[in-house]
This record gives structure tokens, C-alpha cells and sequence, in this order.
């Protein structure tokens, strides 16, 4: 289940950053570097969350999974709000409102693509 999981993020990360770029090409408002930096840290930090959801769900205490999932949870959304203010505070120009909704919703594409595989180990359990 880790290597699928793995080969999915690649995937997901690689198809968004070809979504990027093919907005970029169309409106070069869609600022490319920020973008993909945020694709990357996110695919990192969902990365990094599977790890330990999965660690909770294997543990035999019943709260460790609770902690693990909101850790992971608060993880990922704490670094995504870190992002996001790193990007409106740094950037000397106006800040393009749908590169602020394309990062969104790369969040939501990963939380995703996260939970899918982790109902699955826990169902299994």
C-alpha cells in the first residue's frame, strides 16, 4: 500500500505541474515558481502525513489513530496557511486571486488522494 501510495503522489504531482504550466502558458498571471513550489510541499507534506495516520492505524491503542489523524491533518493545513501567507506577504505585485485558488484546491486534490488509501488500511484493521 506505501508504494502505491507513493507512485500515486508522484503522479498526481507531476499531472498538477503540467496543469500549471499549461495555465501559465495560457495566462502568464499564473505565477509558475510559487505554484510549483507549493505542489511540491505539498505532495512532501501529504507524504510525511500518510506516514503517520498509517503509523496510528497500526498502533493498538484506539487514540493514537485519533492523534495521529488530526497531527496530520493539522500538519498539512498549518504548512498549506504558511504557504499561502508566505506567498501574499513576498510577492511585490498584486497577488493573482486564482493561483491563490489553484494552490487551494491542489490541497484538496491531495487530502484526497490521501484519505482513500488510509480507509482502506483501516478497514482492514
Amino acid at each position: 500500500m506505501q508504494h502505491k501510495f507513493v507512485i500515486t503522489v508522484i503522479v498526481v504531482c507531476l499531472i498538477l505541474s503540467g496543469l500549471i504550466y499549461y495555465l501559465h502558458e495560457q495566462n502568464p498571471a499564473y505565477d509558475i515558481a510559487s505554484l510549483t513550489i507549493g505542489n511540491v510541499t505539498l505532495a512532501m507534506v501529504s507524504l510525511l502525513s500518510f506516514n503517520i495516520i498509517k503509523r496510528g492505524i497500526r498502533a493498538d491503542n484506539p487514540n493514537s489513530f485519533v492523534r495521529a489523524k488530526m497531527t496530520g491533518t493539522m500538519l498539512k493545513f498549518f504548512i498549506c496557511i504558511a504557504i499561502l501567507l508566505i506567498y501574499i506577504f513576498v510577492k511585490d505585485r498584486v497577488v493573482h486571486k486564482p493561483s491563490l485558488f489553484l494552490f487551494l484546491g491542489m490541497y484538496v486534490v491531495y487530502s484526497a488522494i490521501e484519505a482513500v488509501p488510509l480507509s482502506q488500511l483501516a478497514k482492514k484493521k
